[in-house]
């Protein structure tokens, strides 16, 4: 019996020192493996580090280009933040590429050629780009450069006019000089070069020979042109489009950065994925090796020991304790005596027992999670039952139904506090106004109004999509109920809005989180209340045009019972008054009939003379569409004498002459450019508060247009 004890406890000793060293090797070959692994992503981090510096660089070009090119500022100092981040970019590039060709890697894989290649086609970049900038520098901006003194010599074209016998086709011909050079500058299309220099030579043509300042003048056209000539061939270094001039070579230089990192992450990246997978067989075949002679051993022991005794008698108190019809699995019980039998019977019981157990639970959590679903739907339907009582109400008062509305949602979401905002279009400038709040069973009547964008409400009005906020700015609101104030946890705000228009925005805050089935609900009902909210605000709006009409009915009454009896107290003087009575009849009509005139064209704009109407006859006739005219300003379209319609001493747009009293000649310019004489007809209106101008005018028939040149006649002034 001793000898026996002694030789099981040798095998188990053996076996445990065995396990043991099994580890420690694993987790040699691990950590080796680790190591090289650490140094190969270290290596590929600092690899991706580069690759992100020389985007970054190519954004910084693109910055310059298009921010500090523009800035007079840059241009009066010859700096900007654009030229010394990338210039910081390129020196730490520099410190990035050395420290990376020192890595032992560098040398492993053969990259100090490609590394000198990245730190080569780098400083080549940052060369081509100082050349880029002085050319930026040299070409100029507004006042300075090339193109500053190309705009003084145009200043100077439009000064010497009066030198000219025919002033306004000289004007035109320069106002032409200055739409190409425009359009050039913003476009980059050579054409317009063309027919700027088509446009130079026709106003040199018209200097006669016989002026005494003809040498002069002809001398400014060719410096303005000298000018322009040396503006487009700066451009055209620094390249018209991204793959031209210095732009092309920057775009090459910075693709062949990125090409060489790329051939050195893919080798790396490589190297690394093959180390893993190796590291991963050769510990995976560590481990099952292990795992292998453990379960040997276990299964030896098991055999071996009184372990199936035991087990068999912890089983059996079990079933004297009341748990009926449970077996463990004994597959190492094997004898063939009453314990291997009592082990196959405890195994048919307890296989069955979890088979039953497994069934139930998987029943449990089904029909659970049916119920929650179910009282989700139901509440959803519920919610949408209530509200849309509410909303067959009060069609008539929207502040009340909007009170309704958001006192109902704060208690079925159980919120905290809600408010709903509609937006106010009868204003210049819309806004969100807030119609309603609630908070703790009581309205709080609040003044305020949220513009276009601004804050969190007025961010979804722009975006008109849902923000659910759970990090509640510090100072956003504060929730106080009995036990003081606190900070609510949740902030949800929905858009008000249906298919074509959204109407407003509703505000509900927490102290817990709004679950998806939550959100869902408010949104569905967001666009049930859009659809209300409109229905209301037309019927109020209804409302206010019949109380007018019936205001202006009660007046006209009075009027007229005033009228029946002057005409009552005045009727013996009829027969005196009938030849004056006549002519006040042929006036009448004379009015009638220029009131029912039809013009050809139509413009409405605002007090600032930007469009915001015209009629189809314009779209039609002259090739537009309603969004190249509507939001600019109207004299992009008609060009006539606005000094009679602005008063350009104090630079107010107000009408210096009495409305729709006086005709004035003007032209009118289609999509191509061709130019039409029309006579014109305006006005000032008031209504509603708004100022509105309007233009009248009918094209002036039979007269040629030679050329599709634009017309004489007519003063021509361009609104600034």
């Amino acid at each position: 019996m001793i000898l026996n004890t002694y030789k099981i406890k040798t095998k188990l000793i053996l076996a445990f020192l065995f396990l043991i060293l099994s580890a420690g090797v694993i987790g040699g070959i691990s950590y080796v493996y680790l190591q090289q692994i650490t140094s190969y992503q270290t290596y590929r981090e600092k690899v991706d580090k580069l690759s992100r510096l020389s985007l970054e660089s190519k954004s910084l070009q693109k910055d310059f280009l298009a921010i500090d090119a523009k800035s007079t500022d840059y241009m009066r100092l010859g700096k900007s933040q654009a030229t010394s981040e990338l210039d910081f970019t390129k020196k730490e590039m520099d410190a990035l590429i050395s420290q990376i060709a020192k890595d032992p890697i560098t040398g492993t894989f053969g990259f100090a050629s490609r590394l000198q290649k990245v730190k080569e086609y780098n400083q080549t970049y940052h060369q081509t780009f100082d050349v880029l900038e002085n050319k930026v520098q040299l070409r100029g901006f507004k006042g300075t450069g090339i193109e500053g003194e190309m705009r003084r010599h145009a200043h100077d074209l439009e000064q010497i006019s009066s030198f000219v016998e025919d002033e306004e086709v000289f004007d035109n011909l320069v106002l032409q000089l200055r739409r190409h050079e425009k359009d050039f500058i913003i476009r980059k299309d050579p054409n317009y070069v063309t027919k700027l220099h088509q446009t130079a030579t026709i106003l040199t043509n018209t200097i006669p020979d016989s002026l005494a300042n003809q040498t002069i003048l002809i001398g400014l056209v060719n410096k303005y042109v000298k000018q322009f000539d040396k503006l487009v061939s700066v451009e055209k270094e620094i390249g018209l489009e991204k793959a031209d001039g210095l732009r092309g070579q920057l775009r090459t230089q910075i693709q062949n950065t990125g090409k060489e990192i790329d051939k050195i992450n893919t080798i790396v990246s490589k190297h690394t994925d093959n180390l893993i997978e190796q590291a991963q067989l050769v510990v995976l075949a560590s481990i099952v090796v292990m795992l292998l002679v453990a379960a040997i051993l276990a299964y030896y022991f098991s055999r071996r020991v009184s372990a199936p005794i035991e087990k068999l008698d912890r089983i059996t108190q079990s079933v004297v304790k009341g748990l009926r019809n449970q077996e463990e699995l004994l597959d190492h019980i094997d004898s063939n005596d009453e314990v291997g039998n009592l082990a196959k019977n405890f195994k048919v019981m307890i296989t069955k027992l979890k088979s039953s157990m497994a069934e139930a639970e998987e029943r449990n959590t089904q029909l659970e999670e049916f119920a929650r679903e179910e009282a989700k739907r139901n509440w959803a339907a519920e919610g949408l039952s209530i509200f849309g009582e509410i909303l067959r109400k009060n069609n008539d008062n929207l502040e009340r139904q909007s009170y309704e509305i958001i006192a109902t949602l704060v208690r079925y979401t159980d919120s905290h506090q809600g408010a709903i905002f509609i937006v106010n279009d009868e204003q210049a400038e819309p806004a969100l106004d807030l119609k309603a709040a609630y908070a703790y069973e009581r309205q709080k009547f609040l003044k305020r109004s949220v513009a276009y964008g601004e804050g969190l409400v007025g961010t979804v009005w722009r975006e008109e999509d849902t923000l659910l906020i759970t990090d509640i700015p510090e100072d956003y609101t504060n929730i106080t109920s009995g036990l003081g104030k606190a900070k609510p946890k949740c902030i949800l705000l929905v858009p008000i809005k249906d298919d074509n228009n959204i109407e407003g925005v509703i505000e509900l805050i927490s102290f817990k989180d709004y679950q998806p089935y939550e959100i869902e609900f408010i949104e569905r009902l967001s666009v049930r209340i859009a659809t209300t909210v409109a229905a209301v605000k037309a019927n109020e709006q209804n409302a206010k045009l019949l109380a007018a009409s019936k205001e202006f009915a009660e007046k006209l009454k009075l009027k007229e019972a005033e009228l029946k009896r002057q005409i009552d107290h005045y009727e013996s003087w009829v027969k005196q008054f009938e030849e004056k009575l006549d002519a006040v009849a042929e006036e009448a009509h004379v009015y009638q009939t220029i009131i029912n005139r039809v013009y050809e064209g139509i413009i409405l704009t605002n007090e600032k003379f930007i469009i915001t109407k015209v009629n189809n006859h314009i779209l039609e006739r002259f090739g537009y569409d309603r969004e190249e005219l509507e939001g600019k300003m109207v004299d992009v379209f008609i060009e006539t004498d606005y000094a009679n319609i602005i008063d350009l001493k104090e630079r107010k747009f107000q009408l210096s002459y009495k409305s729709f009293t006086q005709n004035v000649n003007g032209k009118v310019i289609d999509q191509t450019e061709h130019v039409y004489p029309v006579e014109m007809m305006s006005g000032k209106l008031e209504i509603d508060t708004k100022i509105v101008y309007v233009f009248l005018f009918n094209e002036v028939r039979h007269q040629n247009v030679p050329g599709n040149k634009q017309q004489e006649g007519g003063d021509l002034f361009t609104l600034a």
